[in-house]
């Protein structure tokens, strides 16, 4: 084993090492920054093992001897005569590469978590930058000394790793620090910052390679500075500049069109900026949105929502206003989700998830519920739980699994949902309050209630006979209710035309005997002429009814005499 095979594998060993001392960290952690450059030192272990490869197997090709003057490009590509190294440093600008697109997809999807004691794992990282800088110039010494660009690269990639790990101990430090109330996640950030150095290093070393094709002497220094640091270097910008120039011919240009194209620019730029801040400083709640003024990460309007409308607030991260969907009713599915393809919920069919319940007489069922709610209180909602929504779905299930097991399955599927919908919202509500999860119920709906499908027949013809003796007995009831009403009111309409018959006959009496007590009184009191007028209605009662006989007494004896109610013939003629 030669010494470049030798410094191939000591440097494979040692960035294992500390691949594994991070990746550890990093589960103990959860941070992603420390994720971020674990995986970034993954590739370290990839690419040290494609280089230690590359120098184990045969002699490299000999490359053309070039004069000093061949740092200009050379005419045409001599794909046969390029070294395997060169080959191999094509290879590790592609795993880093990839790397970074690893990286940056757990940047993006990868939830927040807290990071206890993050000081103590910046000393770790501090340290292992350490290591990685001694892998790096130990790599890149030995590389230059027996010409091989394979090392170089790899070094070069290691003091990439030793960058990244001082990043994460710094966005570490800043945890530890508290800087996180500024509204401003570090760990995050700094997972974003190697993401960006992996990705640099990348593209600089696939870059390179290609220099390399064209006989670029010195090809593998222009490694050492970077992507991101090549755009931080005056001279990258005036060179970027002069060839602008040039292209635009500025040099012929008038002096004072270029005085007026520089005034336009600074215009446009300062423009630009000050409708940028102005736009940052400006934020539209939506119609059915309340916000939250956050100042230095913080909550300044606690209580009082901002309402919709536009709102002023000062640039980020000073300030920035978390918008909250509050007014818009939500909907989730508790016990089974149905298939919104299924047409009718009809007991033999599947119609989606089958999450088994357990009743009062241990029979499993599949219920399908649906729970609407809308944010009640958007600080709670926001502050109090990271989802309140898996809050509200663990309540109800665990609610749900409580009143199922005390009852039977057929009081469940016929005449409880009622009743269980009633108190699934009020149970549920007050859970909701006492954990200030800032939700609101609107209403439970029962879907339906199934059986298992191997059992479903059965169950239906037990629910079918239920219902068949529900509806005798309801029949029965039902002319007992309007039976026995109708006799209590035939009896008690006797009674009352009883009691106004005795009533009436009495008050007719007492009234006809005062009649007769006043009479008599006046009588008394005036015979003169109460007399006459007796004896006139006495003659007049007595003979109202008996027949009438008209004589006039200027005639002879009538031949007929008239009577009320028939005609008399004298001599009893007919």
């Amino acid at each position: 084993m030669d010494k470049r095979q030798k410094t191939a594998a000591v440097s494979t060993l040692l960035n294992l090492l500390l691949t594994i001392c991070k990746f550890v960290l990093a589960g103990l952690s959860g941070s992603l920054v420390i994720l971020a450059d674990a995986w970034h030192s993954l590739t370290d272990v990839g690419t040290s093992l494609l280089v230690f490869i590359s120098v184990s197997t045969g002699k490299n090709r000999k490359e053309p001897v070039q004069t000093p003057e061949s740092d200009e490009p050379r005419a045409g590509i001599d794909w046969k005569n390029i070294s395997r190294e060169k080959w191999v440093s094509l290879l590790i600008g592609f795993v880093i590469l990839l790397a970074a697109v690893g990286v940056a997809e757990k940047a993006i999807f990868a939830p927040d978590r807290e990071i206890p004691t993050p000081y103590l794992f910046g000393i770790f990282f501090i340290l292992f930058a350490g290591g990685s800088l001694v892998v790096s110039l130990f790599e890149v010494k030995v590389g230059r000394k027996l010409d091989s660009p394979g090392l170089i690269a790899d070094g070069l990639h290691s003091r990439a790793d030793m960058v990244s790990s001082l990043v994460a101990a710094g966005s570490l430090i800043a945890l530890q620090l508290g800087l996180n109330q500024l509204g401003v996640n570090f760990d995050r950030i700094g997972a974003w910052i190697v993401v960006a150095f992996i990705l640099s290093f990348s593209i600089e070393t696939l870059v390179n390679f290609w220099w390399s094709l064209h006989g670029r002497k010195g090809w593998t220094d222009r490694v050492a500075i970077g992507f991101l640091a090549a755009l931080l270097e005056p001279r990258t910008w005036k060179t970027l500049l002069g060839r602008l120039g040039v292209i635009a011919a500025w040099n012929r240009w008038p002096a004072r069109s270029r005085v007026w194209f520089r005034r336009g620019a600074a215009l446009v730029v300062i423009g630009g900026a000050a409708l940028f801040l102005l736009l940052n400083c400006l934020t539209v709640i939506g119609p059915s949105e309340q916000g939250i003024r956050l100042r230095w990460g913080r909550v300044v309007n606690r209580g009082e929502p901002l309402q919709p409308g536009l709102h002023f607030h000062l640039p980020a991260p000073l300030e920035r206003i978390d918008r909250v969907d509050a007014r818009t009713i939500r909907r989730i599915e508790i016990g089974n989700i149905a298939d919104p393809r299924a047409v009718a919920l009809l007991w033999t069919r599947e119609h989606g998830a089958r999450d088994a319940f357990l009743s009062g007489e241990n029979n499993f069922f599949h219920p399908y519920l649906s729970i609407h709610y809308r944010v009640k209180d958007i600080f709670d909602y926001r502050y109090s739980f990271h989802r309140p929504e898996d809050l509200l779905d663990n309540a109800a299930n665990r609610l749900l699994t409580r009143l199922f097991a005390s009852r039977i399955f057929v009081d469940i599927a016929t005449t409880y949902r009622e009743e269980l919908e009633a108190t699934v919202r009020k149970e549920l509500q007050r859970q909701l309050d006492r954990l200030h999860s800032g939700l609101e119920l609107v209403s439970v709906n029962t879907k339906d209630i199934h059986p298992p499908v191997e059992v479903a027949d059965s169950y239906e013809q037990v629910i079918a006979a239920l219902q068949e003796k529900q509806t005798r007995i309801n029949r029965a009831l039902g002319y007992r209710n309007s039976s026995i009403p109708e006799a209590r009111g035939w009896a008690v309409r006797s009674v009352k035309e009883a009691d106004a018959y005795a009533l009436e006959r009495e008050a007719a009496a007492a009234g006809e005997a005062g009649r007769f007590t006043a009479r008599a009184e006046s009588i008394g009191a005036r015979p003169a002429i109460t007399r006459p007028m007796l004896y006139r209605e006495t003659v007049k009662e007595t003979l109202d009814a008996q027949p009438l006989v008209l004589v006039d007494p200027a005639l002879d004896q009538p031949e007929i005499w008239l009577r009320s109610a028939r005609p008399v013939f004298l001599d009893d003629q007919f």
